[in-house]
Order: structure tokens, then sequence, then C-alpha cells
């Protein structure tokens, strides 16, 4: 890793063409990628190094175009855009990147940014690469049946010829627990087969109308219900107690206790407009899965709560989509659903199911918290006038307008970028012919 450093820190300080003479394009682009996922880049560096990785693409280099894919999908040393990270990967993967064919199937798989997930897209693009972590993939999801029929046999066999670490201690994992009979390897699981069916649903939940909730305060029990990465399939379940304080001021502050897995995690929150945004709020969950020994724990920062209320049988049930972000990835957590009420009521898997079922929140922000970059995505039904605002959360005054126009019908990105930003709590408005979407958004 120092020799690694070294070498960016030299290539980042002298001009590119002199240093790819004397260390080799390959070796400058494998140092600056280990430089920046060691987080040592400051705002100068990181212009420095996306010239440098856009002048060995102009030359025809396919791993800085695969590189200079990954500057665009973390905004480093460039605006943040994962319409242009697309663009470049599939550049790079035509000038003969198998990591940059990886890199798409990776954002299609899990959706990232603005891009839409789509299993089919990310395996036809793992299967495109030579890269070995995208058979990784194609086998988990042969193995967990995602985007495709189950076929276990073959998800081993693509990781007994897959001849990496990450394949080796996944393949070891997946024939113990096959010869024990665990085929789901269930911690406080839902069945094996997960999966919504809409016919299996309740027809009673199926059709009560979701409400926003007018209050949230007091002890609330239920589960945290993970879902696939499509959203449609149920991975597993853990019970979950929720407790929310009194509502201390106007601006909607309340104390928080979440309890799971014998841990109870206190923080502070907005309460606003039936959503519940957390600060500080973190809880572990062990994986189903590893694919190395030393990270067995994955810890998620839970952003907000988007909750619903339904009553069955006079019993009232808070429905909640969780957003939430991996800290070990810095990336989204998978979709998650917290299904609670104030009386300990038993579900079935069918009633769990039904439940997480929800409404998609119109504003889309990536990533939350965000640093510099904010990405805010919407799509339109039909041509309409657009206003998109961020306005100081307690102060309520406006910030900056990032568009006003009319636009056409579809899906629509932009790029908020303001470096003097302070820290702190924002709102992102969308006004679409005169009705107004608003979502709560931290400034790191």
């Amino acid at each position: 890793m120092f020799k690694y450093s070294m070498v960016a820190i030299m290539v980042i300080a002298l001009d590119f063409s002199v240093v790819a003479q004397e260390i080799g394009n390959d070796s400058i682009v494998k140092s600056v990628e280990n430089y920046i996922y060691g987080g040592n880049l400051n705002r100068k560096e990181s212009k420095r190094v996306f010239r440098l990785m856009k002048g060995l693409t102009d030359e025809g280099n396919a791993e800085a175009a695969c590189m200079l894919g990954i500057l665009y999908k973390d905004g480093v040393g460039t605006p943040l855009s994962f319409d242009k990270a697309r663009e470049q990967f599939q550049a790079a993967h035509e000038m003969g990147s198998g990591k940059a064919a990886y890199s798409l199937g990776y954002l299609y798989l899990k959706g990232l940014g603005n891009i839409e997930q789509d299993y089919q897209k990310a395996i036809e693009w793992f299967q495109k690469s030579d890269y070995p972590m995208a058979q990784h993939w194609l086998a988990k999801m042969y193995y967990f049946g995602y985007g495709v029929h189950k076929d276990k046999q073959k998800a081993v066999g693509l990781l007994r010829d897959n001849l990496i670490y990450n394949s080796e201690v996944l393949l070891g994992q997946l024939v113990v627990n096959d010869e024990a009979g665990n085929t789901s390897q269930e911690i406080n699981n839902l069945s094996e087969e997960g999966e919504r069916n809409t016919e299996n649903d309740s027809d009673e939940l199926d059709a009560i109308a979701s409400t926003l909730p007018s209050n949230i305060e007091g002890v609330w029990k239920g589960y945290l219900i993970e879902m696939d990465w499509s959203g449609n399939s149920i991975s597993r379940s853990f019970p979950i107690g929720l407790s929310v304080g009194k509502i201390e001021d106007a601006h909607g502050t309340v104390k928080t206790n979440i309890e799971i897995n014998e841990t109870i995690n206190e923080s502070e929150a907005i309460w606003k407009d039936g959503t519940l945004t957390l600060f500080d709020s973190q809880i572990s969950l062990e994986k189903q899965y590893t694919d190395h020994p030393d990270l067995k724990i994955l810890d998620y920062s839970l952003l907000s709560i988007s909750f619903t209320e339904r009553d069955v049988d006079g019993t009232t049930y808070l429905i909640g989509r969780l957003e939430s972000q991996i800290l070990q990835w810095s990336e989204p957590g998978p979709p998650m659903t917290l299904v609670l009420t104030k009386e300990n009521v038993q579900l079935s898997d069918e009633a769990l199911a039904s439940f997480t079922e929800q409404e998609e929140s119109f504003i889309k922000l990536y990533p939350n918290p965000f640093v510099e970059d904010l990405l805010i995505h919407y799509e339109l039904g039909s041509d309409s006038n657009v206003q998109v605002k961020l306005l100081d959360y307690y102060g309520g005054t406006s910030v900056e307008t990032v568009t006003s126009s009319y636009l056409k019908s579809g899906e629509h990105t932009h790029t908020l970028s303001n470096s003097n930003l302070r820290a702190g709590l924002y709102v992102v408005q969308v006004h679409v012919n005169g009705k107004t979407h608003s979502k709560l958004v931290i400034k790191k």
C-alpha cells in the first residue's frame, strides 16, 4: 500500500507523460486506484488525478478509461454523474477493459445513483466480463435466483472455477450450509422462497389504503424486513423495536431508540410529513454469507424512515420504508421495510410480504448524507413546469435554485455542486405544476 501511495504522489505531483515512461501506464492506474480508495485525496489532487486519467484515456489506455468511469461515479475531481460513469464504462469495455463491463453490471445490480435497478442488464454485463469479481457476482445471482431461476449447482461450479479468495471463502460457506440442510442460513428469516406473490397475499390487506400517520409517539414493535436489490423478494427479517418521544420543538425534533439484536441505539431525529430523519443512528447486521472472513458484520447508518399507516381489523400498523447506507462500502443498503404495531401481533409471511409493497418516493437523492455533490432524481408523468430548490431546514430560506424550467415527461437528474454549503439539514423541494414534493437531506 505504501509503494502505491508513493507512486500516486509522484503521478499527481509530476507531469504524467514523463512519469508514465518510467513507471508504466498500468502501474499508474493501479497506484491511483489504491490512493483514491485510501481516502487521501484533497480537492486539488482529485482534479489532477482526473486530468491524469483523462489524458491516459485519450492515449487509448482501457484501464484508465475504466478508472475515469469510477471517478465520475464517485465524483472525484469532477461533478458526480452516473450517466457519464455509465457512458465511460461502456467506452472502456469497447477498449478492452473487463473491469469496466463488471462495473456496469454492478451499477445495474444494485441500481446505484439514478441508474435503474435491472438484474437482466447486470447479468448481461457480468457475462461479457473476464474480471474475476464479475464471475463471483454471477455465481451469487444463480445461487439466490436474482434475475434467473435458482441454479445452485451452476453457482458452485462458477465459484470453483473462479480462482480468487472471495470466491473460495464464499464457496466454503455455501457447501457447508447446503450439506447441513440450512440453505437459507436463516437469522430470524422468513421462508427461503420469500418472493412476493400477490396471488397469495391477503386480499384484505391489499384493499386497505395507506395514509400518512399523524403521530409517531410511543413504543412500537415488529419486524425489519430486508429485501433483495430489486425490492421484489424478501431475504430475511429481524425483530425490531422503535420508541419515539414527544416532539420537542416546532422543527419536529424527537428522541428515538431503535432496538435490534439486543442492542439499543439512541438518536435524535426530525419528524416531518410522515418521515423520520435520523441523526447518528446505526445498526449492525450479520451478513448472510461473507466473501471475506474479516467482514462478517455490516454496519448500517440509518438515514430516514418514510411511514404510512394501515388499519387492519382494528390494529394500527406503521409501515416504514428505510433508507440506509452501508458504512464499509459507502453505498446505499438494500431495500428495507419496517412493519410495526403497538401490540404484540404475530404476522404470517404472506401478510409481511403484502406490507412490504409501498409507493416509491417521488424524489430520490444520492448520496444522502452528501459531502460535495448531490444527485436529485425524479420522474415526470407529463411535460411540466418544474422548479427544484434547496432550502435551509431550520431557517426555511432558499439556499439555491437548482433549476426552473419547462421539462419533458420522463426521468430527470440534476447535480447540485456547492462546496461552500455548511454542514446541516436541508430540504430538497421539487415543484411540479404547482404541486410540491419535499425530502430532507443531510450535508456533512
